[in-house]
C-alpha cells in the first residue's frame, strides 16, 4: 500500500490532546511574540519530544512548556482550527479532541474556562464549514487534582453537555489509581456522557489491572493506551471479552518508554491476540508526528495490510462517541 492510497484511506482519530497540538510555526509566532528567541536547535531540545524521556511521568513535565504559550482565545481558536486542518490533510473523516480546561486555566489567570471553551467551539465549527470531517470534543480530568477539584469541571462540562461527546482521566496513573474517582464517574454516566479513560499506559506492577478496574469502577466505554494489556493474561482476556476498544499511540509510547523502539511496540501483537485496536497520535504537535507517521510506522514495521486499516477504522468509527448521523454524513 502506498502512501497515496494510505493517505486517501478515511480514517478515524480517537486519541488526540488538542493542547499538545501547536504547528511548530505557530509555537515560533508566540515564542516571538514574547520576545524569546531561539534557534532550530533549541526549539527542537526545549519543544519538542523527539527522543525517549525515560518515562511517563518526565513525558508530562515537558508539556508545559506548550501550554505556557497558549494563553488567549484567539490562539486557541487558532489552535483548534489547525488541529482540525492537520487531521483533514492525513485523511482523518472523524475527530475526537480531548482537552483539560483545568490545564489551561491553571497558567494562565485572564483565560477563563468559558471563553477558552467556546474559542475552541469556533474553532471547530470554522473546521467543519471548511472540511467534510465530523469533530467532537471530550472533557479531561487530570488525575493530579483532588476528586473535589475534579468534582467542579465535571460540573462545568455537565453545564455544556451539549458540547461535551464524554469523560477522559489522564494524568500519571501510577501515582493516582482509579479508586478514588468512581463517584465522579458515576455521576458523568448518570448524566449521559460516555467515558475513555487512560489506563495500562506507565510502567508498574499494577498497570494492566488499571485497565480492568478502569472498566469496572470507572465504567470505562474505551480504553486510551492500554497498551501494557499483554503483562496481564487476565486483563487481557476480561477486555477481549468485552470488545473494549483500546486507543493504541506507538510513537508516544515509544517516547514515554513503553518500547525500545517504534518498531518495537506491542500493536501487532495485541490486536493478534484479539483486542480491537485504533491507531492515533496522542500529542502530534509536541511529537512533531502526524496521523501518517502512525500509518507508515504500522505499514513498514509491522506489516499491516490495507484491509487491515480498513478494519481498524471500522472499529474506531463504530467506537467513537460521535452520534452516528453525524458520522455517517462525511464518512465514504
Amino acid at each position: 500500500m502506498d502512501d497515496a492510497s494510505l493517505l486517501a484511506l478515511p480514517k478515524v482519530e480517537l486519541h488526540c490532546h488538542l493542547e499538545l497540538t501547536a504547528r511548530p510555526a505557530l509555537l515560533k509566532e508566540l515564542l516571538a511574540a514574547k520576545g524569546r528567541s531561539m534557534d532550530e536547535a533549541s526549539f527542537r531540545r526545549d519543544l519538542l519530544i523527539t527522543e525517549p524521556v525515560g518515562d511517563l511521568p518526565t513525558l508530562l513535565n515537558i508539556f508545559l512548556g506548550h501550554r505556557d504559550l497558549l494563553d488567549s482565545v484567539e490562539v486557541v481558536e487558532r489552535l483548534t482550527y489547525e488541529c482540525c486542518e492537520d487531521m483533514y490533510n492525513n485523511g482523518v473523516r472523524i475527530l475526537e479532541l480531548r482537552y483539560a480546561p483545568s490545564f489551561l486555566c491553571d497558567a494562565h489567570e485572564a483565560l477563563k474556562p468559558d471563553t477558552m471553551h467556546m474559542a475552541i467551539l469556533r474553532g471547530i465549527a470554522r473546521a467543519e464549514a471548511d472540511f467534510p470531517m465530523a469533530v467532537g470534543l471530550i472533557c479531561l480530568l487530570q488525575r493530579i487534582k483532588t476528586v473535589e477539584e475534579n468534582r467542579y469541571w465535571l460540573d462545568f462540562a455537565i453545564e455544556k453537555k451539549s458540547d461535551f461527546l464524554a469523560i477522559d482521566l489522564a494524568d500519571n496513573e501510577m501515582a493516582v489509581g482509579p479508586e478514588i474517582f468512581a463517584p465522579l464517574f458515576e455521576k458523568a454516566k448518570s448524566e449521559g456522557f460516555a467515558v475513555t479513560i487512560h489506563a495500562g499506559e506507565s510502567a508498574g506492577p499494577r498497570a494492566a489491572l488499571n485497565i480492568k478496574n478502569s472498566i469496572e469502577m470507572l465504567h470505562a466505554d474505551r480504553i486510551g493506551h492500554g497498551v501494557r494489556i499483554l503483562e496481564d493474561p487476565e486483563v487481557l482476556e476480561f477486555v477481549k471479552d468485552r470488545g473494549t476498544v483500546l486507543e493504541l499511540c506507538p510513537t508516544s509510547n515509544w517516547l514515554s518508554g513503553v518500547c525500545p523502539t517504534r518498531e518495537d511496540h506491542p500493536f501487532r501483537a495485541i490486536m493478534d491476540a484479539g483486542i480491537k485496536t485504533t491507531v492515533n497520535t496522542d500529542d502530534p504537535g509536541i511529537m512533531n508526528i502526524s496521523l501518517m507517521d502512525e500509518y507508515r510506522l504500522l505499514r513498514d514495521a509491522m506489516g499491516y495490510t490495507e484491509a487491515e486499516f480498513v478494519q481498524m477504522n471500522s472499529w474506531a468509527r463504530k467506537a467513537s462517541f460521535l452520534p452516528e448521523a453525524k458520522k455517517a454524513s462525511v464518512w465514504p
